[in-house]
């Protein structure tokens, strides 16, 4: 999930606190006078501390569950009567994720995903009401599993519906591999019935909703890049409004970091260039780890108008199997005039970093303009020290 207008706290754990969790139970208590807050609190308080934020929401559904009416139908209507007031339409940058609108709503969807599979209606209702305070995302996700047509019927009639939230529901909910969500494999082997719904909202008047169906394109292009090049070109058939524009690049940024030829063509980068390389160094020929690889580009166009070039370059690492594996480095966006010469240098650090542990022997280089390869060249690495990883 990710809200890049809100407020967060320094820890996210930090958004179900003493504080919020208390908050909570005031509410409940005055909208259902049985409700035990001190037996709510000591279900939840003294394991706080040492929980992560997944567990501590996990750690409130249950004690939800333990203090409010054993049957469904009677709890939800409760805390849907308990959440804070809505998100108005311009108020994303005010939500305070340790507040009433924050992680402690996600507790009250995790309930209704844990106990409301058998009450399907009632559930979406309460996931109507809590994703206009928060989000319900990661929760109806369960339902996409269980009940997939139904789910799919009504995520089709919010597509329509007045609020944005809602509507961006749809696309977020949707997303195959949504970060720190559980996944949806069904989708990501066949996302057509996600991208029925994507279809309605692309020229959703909301940035908010338009910017949750660029990155669930991003998330389909992962497993199935020709089918949303597909669908992005399909899009872009008439003349493009600036924010389809945006929506496009936004949703091609993964297969554009790849280098992905069709991408790279929807974007406006032709795939066949009049462009010969005068140089492609890689250096120096014998590098120690923690030192600098230089590249020296030199690059010369024979075309007859100015052209815009993607340059990558494609560095690969030696495995511990002796295998090498490539990883797309970005080097520039530039537009090449007619017999213009073009000159990059990069300096690249070969250091230790925690997601990569190096290897001794020999690596590859390769240039690669518009996703095309067009010159390569080569080094020998030396690691003369342990890596801690």
């Amino acid at each position: 999930m990710s809200k890049t207008e809100v407020k967060t706290p320094v820890l996210m754990r930090d958004g179900i606190s003493k504080v919020s969790v208390h908050a909570l139970a005031l509410r409940l208590k005055s909208n259902w006078k049985p409700f035990n807050i001190g037996k709510f609190e000591q279900l939840v308080l003294p394991a706080l501390p040492a929980l992560g934020l997944s567990e501590r929401i996990q750690l409130v559904r249950r004690a939800l569950k333990e203090v409010l009416p054993d049957d469904f139908r009677k709890a939800v209507p409760i805390m849907v009567d308990s959440l804070g007031p809505e998100i108005p339409e311009n108020g994303l940058e005010n939500i305070d994720l340790a507040g009433p609108n924050g992680f402690i709503v996600i507790s009250q969807t995790a309930y209704v995903a844990r106990y409301g599979l058998g009450h399907f209606d009632l559930s979406m209702k309460a996931f109507y009401e809590m994703t206009r305070r928060f989000s319900a995302e990661g929760s109806i996700r369960y339902f996409i599993l269980q009940h997939e047509q139904q789910t799919l019927k009504q995520l089709d009639a919010w597509v329509h519906d007045d609020n944005f939230h809602v509507r961006r529901l749809v696309s977020e909910c949707t997303r195959p591999r949504l970060p720190w969500m559980i996944r949806l494999p069904k989708y990501v082997d066949n996302p057509a019935p996600v991208l029925k719904l994507l279809n309605k909202l692309k020229d959703d008047p909301s940035l908010y909703v338009r910017r949750s169906v660029a990155n669930n394109l991003n998330d389909i292009a992962k497993d199935n890049p020709a089918l949303v090049t597909a669908t992005l070109l399909r899009w872009n058939k008439k003349p493009a409004s600036k924010e389809m524009a945006w929506l496009t690049r936004h949703a091609l940024r993964t297969l554009v970091k790849q280098g992905n030829p069709e991408a790279l063509t929807l974007l406006g980068y032709p795939q066949t260039i009049k462009l010969s390389v005068e140089q492609f160094k890689a250096g120096p020929k014998r590098l120690v780890l923690g030192n600098e690889l230089q590249l020296k580009i030199k690059l010369v166009s024979s075309e007859k108008k100015p052209v815009p070039l993607m340059i990558d370059f494609v560095l690969h690492h030696m495995k511990a199997n002796g295998k090498l594996r490539p990883k797309v480095f970005k080097l520039a966006k530039k537009m090449i005039a007619p017999g213009e010469v073009l000159t990059i240098e990069k300096r690249h650090p070969m250091r230790p970093i925690t997601t990569r542990k190096y290897y001794s022997g020999r690596h590859e280089v390769e240039l690669q303009v518009n996703g095309k390869i067009v010159a390569s060249d080569s080094f020998n690495l030396q690691v003369l020290y342990t890596q801690s990883v």
